[in-house]
């Protein structure tokens, strides 16, 4: 569950509809993502293969062809934060002592799930390690394109961004408990969220398909990046880790 406050690049040239379901749900479909080769060359470390353009274009051409973006966001305002609790209109409540910190003086956030669907990660488990170079590019390539589609929420929900916007997402750290996506889905509508953009929970509180992205948007005092308390070692790190 990949999350950034990544700006969006002039680049990416958005042609989603968008339309209301139930109470305040927004949904973003037939959305048209473009992309510039040495935004994404930098992005996924493919500088390796400078020396093989052509082959790098072509994949990130066949990539952008399986992308099947859709999303969906719901504004809610925050009723009353205590102790770990933060607690939405509505009465949903998320538990997590590193969301009712960061959140304690914000009046509203965006609950949302964003995917890039099944066919690209398909793709990339059929190359497995007899071609790994090009399922690495390409599981790199639907990484990257999720961000894009994550960046139309967040555009959507606060026009031209903000230097406090701040994004979390369950499981992604310590700090909120993976389970709290089945809260997520339920303030979203499971079934709804299913039936518009595909994705569903497993047992285990995963996003079926993977390349799926959930969480929540909202100003805090300062912007703040999960990256900034997390330890793994990572290509996608946007923030030293500060513990």
């Amino acid at each position: 569950m990949w999350q950034e406050n990544m700006p969006v690049s002039p680049s990416l040239q958005l042609n989603a509809s968008q339309e209301e379901v139930g109470r305040r749900l927004k949904v973003f479909n037939n959305i048209t993502l473009e992309y510039d080769v040495e935004e994404l060359m930098r992005f996924c470390h493919l500088e390796v293969f400078r020396d093989r353009i052509r082959e790098v274009e072509a994949v990130i051409d066949e990539s952008y062809r399986l992308v099947d973006p859709k999303a969906a966001y719901k504004t809610l305002k925050i009723s009353e934060v205590k102790g770990n609790r933060l607690v939405l209109e509505g009465g949903s409540v998320f538990e997590s002592e590193l969301l009712a910190e960061k959140f304690k003086c914000t009046s509203e956030i965006a609950v949302y799930v964003a995917t890039i669907g099944p066919a690209l990660e398909r793709r990339v488990t059929d190359l497995g390690p007899r071609e790994l170079s090009k399922s690495f590019m390409m599981d790199c390539i639907g990484t990257y394109a999720l961000r894009q589609v994550s960046d139309i929420i967040q555009e959507d929900f606060q026009p031209g961004g903000g230097e406090r916007l701040s994004k979390f997402s369950p499981g992604d750290t310590a700090y909120w408990d993976i389970r709290q996506q089945k809260v997520l889905f339920e303030v979203l509508g499971s079934q709804e969220v299913e039936d518009i953009t595909g994705v569903r929970l497993n047992e285990s509180y995963t996003m079926i398909p993977k390349k799926s992205v959930s969480g929540v948007i909202g100003d805090t005092e300062e912007q703040f990046l999960e990256c900034q308390i997390c330890k793994r070692r990572c290509e996608y790190r946007r923030a030293p880790f500060k513990g």
